[in-house]
């Protein structure tokens, strides 16, 4: 397995399994338990962390941080190129990213305590939408709100285990003329306006 595979197969575990989630910015997990209160970046530092440990040391995080925040994935992302080595490198067409991917990006204003974008693991390839008009992307992630066709509102019914947190949804993506990605749809209804900003996708790789 490669360690994107690696990462999908374990934040793939986490929504299969888990008891309890809430959308939180201290973290509580325990995995003993199936509990997961986090955030995006929670969420994503304790997979890295157990599956990645020495590529996901390389992403810095801001002084006095426990971890890194959902802006510092995507600073450190777009400042990579394709043919980066040494633990990972940048995807620049959405088509061409795939399954254990990390996605991030980052919001204008960057605060202490607030949010500041959104990281997450792609569950696998994005493909267009028989409309060819945009890109369908299935993730893993820690989120305020689900997303299209996700866990944590099955059906569009409650899912016990929370309906905020960590769950596995789809999100419907925009993309430039070169298919870089450049605006998201997170969450219903379908016709709501996408959100453009920055968005930058990694691979790791083995050092």
């Amino acid at each position: 397995m490669t360690l994107p595979d690696d990462i999908a197969a374990m934040a793939e575990s986490i929504v299969n399994t888990l008891t309890q989630t809430y959308y939180q910015h201290a973290d509580k997990i325990d995995p003993s338990t199936g509990i997961y209160k986090c955030d995006c970046n929670g969420f994503a530092a304790y997979v890295l962390s157990k599956t990645v440990p020495q590529e996901y040391a390389l992403i810095p995080a801001e002084p006095l941080q426990e971890r890194p925040r959902a802006f510092e994935y995507f600073n450190f992302f777009a400042s990579l190129t394709p043919d980066s080595s040494g633990g990972w490198r940048r995807v620049d067409k959405l088509e061409d990213a795939r399954r254990g991917d990390v996605m991030a990006w980052r919001f204008p204003t960057i605060e202490r305590g607030e949010d500041t974008g959104h990281v997450v693991i792609l569950a696998e390839s994005p493909t267009f939408d028989p409309s060819g008009k945009f890109l369908v992307v299935r993730l893993y992630d820690s989120a305020a709100k689900a997303h299209f066709d996700d866990t944590r509102m099955p059906h569009g019914q409650a899912s016990p285990t929370g309906t905020t947190g960590v769950g596995s949804g789809l999100i419907n993506m925009l993309v430039d003329g070169e298919g870089r990605p450049i605006a998201d749809l997170f969450a219903p209804p379908a016709d709501a306006e996408y959100s453009y900003r920055p968005i930058a996708i990694g691979r790791a790789e083995p050092l």
